[in-house]
């Protein structure tokens, strides 16, 4: 299994935030148009002011066949979004070990 991991520092809109990066959000009922998408997970920080995110995959390529098949979509989401934080930092690619 591959997994992109997310780290996103949010002050405000935390309601909005959730919902979107969460379970039934804009970006799971985007990824979950592939079959080959298995899910993301969110967690929120103790203190509340940050979040980390975990998309899970078959595989990196699978991932990227379906980013550069759907690379208008993704980045029209991606925009959208951006109101929602105040800084996106990407923690890196991992493949699960079994």
């Amino acid at each position: 299994m591959y997994c992109l991991v997310w780290k996103y520092n949010v002050s405000s809109n935390q309601a909005k935030f959730e919902e979107e990066y969460g379970r039934n959000g804009s970006w799971f009922k985007f990824f979950e148009t592939s079959e080959d998408y298995l899910g993301s997970e969110l967690m929120k920080s103790a203190d509340g002011k940050s979040y980390i995110l975990i998309d899970k995959w078959m595989a990196k390529a699978d991932y990227q066949d379906f980013i550069d098949e759907n690379k208008a979509q993704y980045d029209e989401l991606s925009e959208k979004c951006k109101a929602l934080y105040d800084s996106e930092e990407d923690l890196g690619e991992h493949d699960l070990l079994q």
